[in-house]
């Protein structure tokens, strides 16, 4: 019997660590200086593409935070920073320094895929696909 709860313990601790070690890697893939590419905002009446020759974005992730700063024809435009978290392919951004105001306990759901350097990012608000965008990594 006590073999027996010992090879399950064991065979738990085990599972636990690899779900662990690859909630890790999908975060730590992630890490780095990221510049727009392109995007898209979906609208009822459509997706409107962002204009880049006038907007310009980077994204910066460290192991628990995000950063990202937009200028719009030279001039700042946005920027914010929290915390991020990765689950499988879904990446959520928790705000918590912005230059624009959004409601209290926001956070910003993103379903993801990476290929290579380039990252894809798809967001849903209320279960609607709202914004899509393609980063690129610099670094």
């Amino acid at each position: 019997m006590l073999k027996k709860t010992f090879v399950w313990a064991l065979s738990l601790i085990f599972i636990l660590n690899a779900s662990t070690a690859i909630a890790e890697n999908s975060q730590s893939s992630l890490i780095g200086t990221w510049q727009l590419v392109d995007g898209w905002v979906i609208t009822d009446d459509g997706e409107i593409q962002y204009d880049l020759q006038a907007i310009t974005s980077r994204k910066i992730l460290n192991r628990n935070d995000f950063a990202f700063v937009s200028r719009k024809n030279g001039q700042f435009w946005a920027a914010s920073t929290g915390q991020y978290r990765v689950e499988g392919n879904q990446y959520s951004e928790i705000p918590q320094l912005l230059s624009y105001p959004i409601e209290d306990g926001t956070i910003y759901v993103f379903t993801f895929r990476l290929q290579g350097d380039d990252w894809f990012t798809e967001r849903y608000a209320n279960g609607k696909l709202v914004e899509r965008e393609h980063w690129r990594r610099l670094r």
